[in-house]
C-alpha cells in the first residue's frame, strides 16, 4: 500500500484543473477582447459626439461675435464719415482766407482803412483815432455829393 492511486489522481485532477482553467481563459480572452473593442469605439463616438456639439456652439459663438463686430464697423464707418466731414467744415474757412490773400489780392482792413457807419449821422464817423484832417474833410465832401 505504499503506492497508492490518490497521487495519481492529483496529478490527473490538476491537469483537468489547468485544463478548465486554460479553456475558460481562451473562452472568455475572445469575449473580453470583443467587449474592450466595442466599449472603445462607443467611447470614439460619444467622443466625437461631445467634441462636435463643442464645434458647434463654438462655431454660433464666433459667427455671433462676428456680427457684433460688423455692426460695431458700421457705426465707426459713419462716425469716421462724421468727422471727416466735421474736419472740411472747419478747415474750410482757413483755406478760404489764404485763397482771397494769395489768388485775389484781398487783405485784412486796418485800422485806417476802417469806417463806422451810423444811421442818422449826416457824415459817416471814423473808428479810428488816427486819421487825419484832411483825409476827414475828403470823406465828408464825397458824403456831400
Amino acid at each position: 500500500m505504499a503506492i497508492s492511486d490518490k497521487p495519481s489522481n492529483r496529478s490527473t485532477a490538476s491537469a483537468n484543473h489547468s485544463d478548465i482553467g486554460e479553456l475558460f481563459a481562451r473562452r472568455f480572452s475572445a469575449v473580453s477582447i470583443y467587449a474592450v473593442v466595442l466599449l472603445l469605439i462607443a467611447g470614439a463616438i460619444v467622443w466625437s459626439g461631445v467634441q462636435t456639439a463643442k464645434g458647434v456652439q463654438q462655431y454660433h459663438q464666433d459667427y455671433k461675435t462676428l456680427q457684433d463686430m460688423k455692426k460695431q464697423e458700421r457705426k465707426l464707418q459713419i462716425e469716421h464719415q462724421r468727422l471727416l466731414i466735421e474736419q472740411q467744415t472747419f478747415s474750410a474757412t482757413p483755406q478760404i482766407a489764404s485763397r482771397a490773400v494769395s489768388e485775389l489780392g484781398m487783405y485784412s482792413p486796418t485800422l485806417k482803412d476802417k469806417l463806422i457807419i451810423q444811421p442818422g449821422a449826416a457824415t459817416p464817423v471814423a473808428a479810428v483815432e488816427a486819421m487825419t484832417a484832411n483825409t476827414a474833410s475828403k470823406m465828408a465832401e464825397a458824403g456831400n455829393e
